[in-house]
């Protein structure tokens, strides 16, 4: 945990905060209560090599996230007297290629990276990640009621704002997926200004405040909000939403070593019994794990194969 370094935030790149007392709050006390446990520990002592895709951070700038990356690598496997080395991955390539020289023990990703690898035979899944009692979310395209937009079609010449971070790439294939239905393939000439915004916040208000015409985020993320602040949901409507869809998959690799598989998925499952844990959980917009089904991964196959068979009509054309 020595090379943890907490750079100072700059204008404009403040991340909520919870984020940065968590942050602060974890550096402060797992190096102390991992010496702990591994003093005590009864079991030898191992190494895992953890790895997160870039896009799980929703939230946080580049030098946070690989901060908390490795604060909860560490709490992972602290009970049971281990230590972490971290990887961050940008894409499904460079995932692909230290899982097949055997790098990585365990895998953070979004559930259509995991689809994109499924087929590889490197990843066994072990965990979907829920928010509450919900394993699935939905992403909505949201205006204002009285700016006379009611479908796709209506927001050419607007403005347009779209959350980035976590999730972002999944509901970018669904946003371009329905420009796809309407027949537009490029939309930096259909609308007059698209912009990506951090957090759903600096999505939503602008087009509160009349300031943008339209935004997409989660559907989970802006009940939130109106809860908050009721007249988000009087003023707004929602003109689109996505299927719900499962976000986060928790992978190991096939052929990691069985006791260090053992011990990883006990720590993982006990996870959210445990304050720090608990803690970290926040940190990732999580509450808890939930054992892997292939069905929960249904939703997101279908609308991966809809949305490539929009591709691909729309390249012959």
């Amino acid at each position: 945990m020595k090379d943890v370094i907490m750079k100072p935030l700059g204008a404009g790149k403040t991340a909520p905060a919870i984020i940065r007392i968590l942050l602060a709050v974890l550096i402060a006390i797992v190096p102390v209560q991992a010496s702990c446990y591994q003093k005590a520990g009864e079991r030898e002592p191992f190494t895992a090599v953890i790895g997160y895709s870039s896009s799980i951070f929703t939230h946080l700038v580049k030098e946070n996230s690989q901060a908390a990356a490795r604060l909860w690598s560490n709490l992972v496997i602290r009970n049971n007297n281990g230590s972490a080395e971290t990887r961050i991955f940008q894409n499904c390539s460079e995932m692909e290629k230290e899982l097949k020289e055997g790098k990585i023990d365990l895998l953070i990703l979004l559930s259509n990276e995991y689809l994109g690898l499924k087929n590889r035979g490197l990843l066994e899944p072990l965990f979907i990640s829920a928010r509450g009692e919900e394993l699935y979310d939905t992403f909505i395209l949201i205006t204002r009621k009285d700016s006379g937009i009611h479908s796709v079609v209506d927001l050419r010449g607007k403005a347009f704002l779209q959350q980035s971070g976590s999730h972002c790439e999944i509901h970018r294939l669904w946003f371009d997926m329905l420009m796809m239905k309407q027949g537009v393939h490029e939309p930096g000439r259909f609308f007059s200004f698209l912009k990506d915004v951090i957090g759903p916040s600096q999505a939503v208000m602008p087009v509160f405040f009349k300031r943008a015409d339209a935004c997409i985020l989660s559907r989970r993320s802006f009940d939130v909000m109106a809860e908050l602040n009721p007249q988000l949901r009087r003023d707004l409507q929602i003109i689109e939403a996505s299927t719900p869809v499962a976000t986060g998959v928790i992978c190991i690799r096939k052929g990691c070593d069985r006791v260090q598989r053992e011990r990883l998925i006990e720590v993982l499952e006990t996870l959210d019994r445990d304050v720090e844990g608990r803690q970290l959980l926040t940190l990732f917009r999580m509450s808890r794990l939930v054992p892997f089904r292939p069905e929960y991964l249904t939703s997101v196959e279908a609308f991966l194969k809809e949305y490539n068979e929009l591709r691909t009509r729309s390249r012959k054309r």
